[in-house]
């Protein structure tokens, strides 16, 4: 995903007002349109997702489509062509008065087309512990701590005794695997493996389409590393702290990484000074092996994600074999960023 912004403003625009005449009874007034979108710069299972729901949508009778903001990278890229099958719209402007939204693997307002009002968004499906659903006055939730959003999307086609198309299958099945890396990720959950088995029922893949699908978004090297990282880079203001996180999943990640060292440090620098940032991590993930490789370049930040962590002996290059993924450090750091105001304000009032 790329640079959001920040993540008070769109609570300050005044959208927040009533909506129900709009609502409806979610899908009631089927004059209307229904966009299902995610996040700015979608990834694999944003888009799948966003597939997946309109195809099912459109099953069901309602007049829907998909649009997707931002940019796309490599992974949505190899099953576009795998499938020869995107039927997504790129958008950028405002939407027509008569629209409603769904979104699907994101739940916060900062990170989604700044013209989509919050007021007409009417369903939300995500899988993430940090959300922000209170801002969403019309919705109807469903946010589960699942390895994927698809999984959740996969279980609306069995509860609605639909089968999904060969090609939103494969969407679906792909980004299941891709978020938990092939079921190796700790928030790998078993509704996960079963919706994943499910799903395998209509369509077969080659031999090493795994392998060659995580391979995809490995084209990184010394040339481009910036610009990989910025693309799916993410910031928080958390109190009025800023912090931003920066994510790549590839293979040979502790090869790629030795090789691009100083490459490394220099981009970090560079997202930090561009984005006027307290502080800065990275988080590798090599999607075959299964391990992380956390890095930071100063060390106040040092210190912050060592806490946040639990990693006494944390420094650039620390490699884990416990995996663990952005979204799930953001609720980690929060936690220990509130706990920190809390405490700097008490000691201020003792003195």
């Amino acid at each position: 995903m790329g640079v959001p912004r920040n993540i008070a403003s769109r609570a300050e625009q005044g959208e927040l007002t009533r909506f129900s005449e709009i609502r409806s009874d979610l899908f009631e007034n089927v004059h209307f349109m229904i966009v299902v979108t995610s996040c700015d710069s979608p990834d694999l299972d944003g888009i799948a997702c966003s597939i997946a729901y309109t195809e099912l949508l459109i099953k069901l009778g309602k007049e829907a489509k998909t649009t997707y903001y931002g940019d796309l990278g490599l992974e949505i890229e190899f099953v576009r062509k795998f499938t020869k099958y995107f039927p997504v719209i790129k958008h950028n402007g405002k939407y027509n008065t008569n629209t409603q939204f769904v979104l699907v693997d994101t739940a916060d307002p900062d990170m989604i087309e700044p013209t989509i009002s919050l007021a007409k968004v009417i369903e939300i499906y995500d899988h993430r512990q940090l959300v922000f659903v209170e801002k969403f006055v019309n919705s109807n939730n469903k946010i589960e701590l699942v390895g994927s959003c698809a999984t959740l999307i996969t279980e609306e086609f069995q509860k609605n005794k639909l089968k999904p198309s060969k090609n939103s299958a494969i969407y679906l099945y792909s980004a299941i695997i891709s978020n938990t890396i092939i079921f190796k990720n700790t928030i790998t959950t078993k509704r996960d493996k079963r919706a994943a088995l499910w799903l395998q029922k209509f369509f077969t893949l080659p031999p090493h389409y795994i392998e060659k699908m995580f391979s995809s978004k490995s084209s990184i090297k010394k040339n481009n590393l910036y610009d990989v990282l910025f693309q799916d880079f993410a910031v928080k203001v958390i109190g009025s702290i800023r912090v931003g996180i920066a994510q790549i999943e590839v293979v040979d990640l502790q090869k790629k990484l030795k090789l691009m060292r100083d490459e490394l440090v220099n981009a970090l620098d560079r997202l930090k000074k561009a984005n006027i940032l307290d502080y800065i991590f990275f988080s590798g993930v090599d999607v075959y092996e299964g391990y992380n490789i956390f890095f930071t370049i100063d060390p106040v930040s040092n210190e912050l994600f060592s806490k946040v962590l639990g990693i006494s002996k944390l420094h650039p290059g620390y490699r884990s074999d416990k995996i663990i993924m952005r979204k799930q450090i953001w609720p980690m750091l929060e936690k220990v960023l509130t706990h920190k105001f809390i405490a700097a304000k008490f000691n201020s009032n003792d003195s």
